[in-house]
């Protein structure tokens, strides 16, 4: 005897949309962040006029609808961000320096430099 599934694709998106998994998603993206906190660069003065500055500004977003761009937010998703000027430049770098990737690296893994 054969097995057949046939799946309820409203209620599957319905399960990808649900609190449960927005919770699901940001308890991911929080691990992340502890990550990213962890190997984050500090700067000591008077190199770094603000020492302390990026590793203190990672945050997370979660929300249903999201996923995917153009795809018509099918999903929940958790985003983790820094909100300080000089995150661009730590995780690429600026022209000729090396690049940190603090939320690649956390994100993904991988080894980072200290």
């Amino acid at each position: 005897m054969t097995a057949k599934f046939t799946p309820d694709h409203r209620g599957v998106g319905e399960m990808l949309n649900s609190d449960f998994m927005v919770e699901a998603m940001r308890a991911h993206a929080e691990a992340i962040k502890l990550r990213a906190e962890a190997i984050a660069p500090v700067g000591h003065p008077p190199e770094s006029k603000h020492p302390g500055r990026y590793k203190a500004s990672f945050h997370v977003r979660a929300h249903k609808y999201g996923g995917v761009s153009g795809r018509g937010g099918k999903r929940a998703e958790a985003i983790v961000y820094n909100d300080s000027p000089e995150a661009l430049y730590v995780e690429y770098a600026h022209y000729g320096q090396e690049p940190y990737r603090v939320l690649a690296i956390a994100a993904f893994g991988g080894i980072h430099r200290k």
